[in-house]
């Protein structure tokens, strides 16, 4: 018991430097980008933090500030749900069906290597511009998803359904007591990773496709009156969200792997 006291001490020590030497970090390089913004004194280049603050506060302020946000978190929400449902879907059906598995290869293979700005132009000539955020993030994100799913299908213990055969355990049993168990673990450890590229991804989408109401419009709106602070300010705005993910991540990591305690 005092052993392991001792440890959970010195873990908690490691964690409180790690989080301080990050604090240290970010204010260095805020004072670094100060000096280099009052050295340049170029609000249009590099605007200084101050500006990009000011900036941050008149958006907050603005009536569409919200709805923007929650049309980008909708539009990024409801592609990676959808490329989710497909994987694991797909993922099931190709581990039971090794022919299935090696058709959708090449398909994976090719959507994984198309940059994003080509898929982008293409969901714009094919689709509408408001589905082309939603229609880009679900190609970009489901490749990742349905490997990460297939890798932990793959790995179950054929020792369990060898003995779920044995049984005569129904599918559909099979599925919710054997494969999403299992999946559900590994989707968790990946969710922030793939749900924060899925943002990044419907944000590239909507700078181009400039739908009425979204985090890419307002920046292509900010970019063409060279309002570089507003751009800055956009930044961060999207990287406190990708914060506040990271920390519903570690939430949900901790209470699905509370039986590892």
């Amino acid at each position: 018991m005092k052993q392991y006291t001792l440890l959970r001490n010195k873990k908690n020590k490691e964690q409180f430097i790690d989080k301080m030497e990050v604090t240290l970090s970010c204010v260095i390089l805020l004072f670094l980008w100060q000096i280099i913004a009052l050295k340049i004194d170029n609000d249009i280049f590099l605007p200084t933090v101050g500006q990009v603050f000011n900036s941050i506060k008149e958006i907050m302020l603005n009536s569409s500030f919200y709805i923007d946000i929650l049309y980008s978190m909708g539009r990024c929400f409801f592609s990676f749900l959808l490329a989710m449902i497909f994987a694991i879907i797909l993922s099931i059906v190709s581990y039971l069906n090794r022919f299935f598995r090696n058709l959708l290869k090449p398909i994976n293979a090719l959507t994984r290597s198309i940059p994003t700005m080509i898929l982008v132009v293409l969901a714009l000539i094919w689709f509408e511009k408001d589905s082309t955020p939603f229609i880009v993030g679900f190609a970009i994100v489901f490749p990742i998803l349905y490997d990460n799913v297939l890798g932990a299908v793959l790995n179950i213990d054929k020792n369990l359904l060898e003995m779920a055969n044995v049984y005569k355990i129904r599918f559909i049993d099979k599925v919710l007591k054997i494969y999403l168990p299992a999946i559900k673990f590994q989707i968790i450890s990946i969710l922030v990773s793939t749900f924060s590229l899925s943002l990044k991804v419907a944000i590239a989408g909507e700078v181009y496709s400039q739908p009425t109401y979204g985090i890419g419009t307002m920046i292509q709106t900010e970019k063409i009156n060279f309002n570089t602070s507003g751009i800055f300010a956009w930044i961060i705005i999207v990287l406190l969200i990708s914060a506040i993910l990271q920390i519903a991540q570690k939430f949900l990591a901790r209470r699905a792997f509370l039986w590892k305690r």
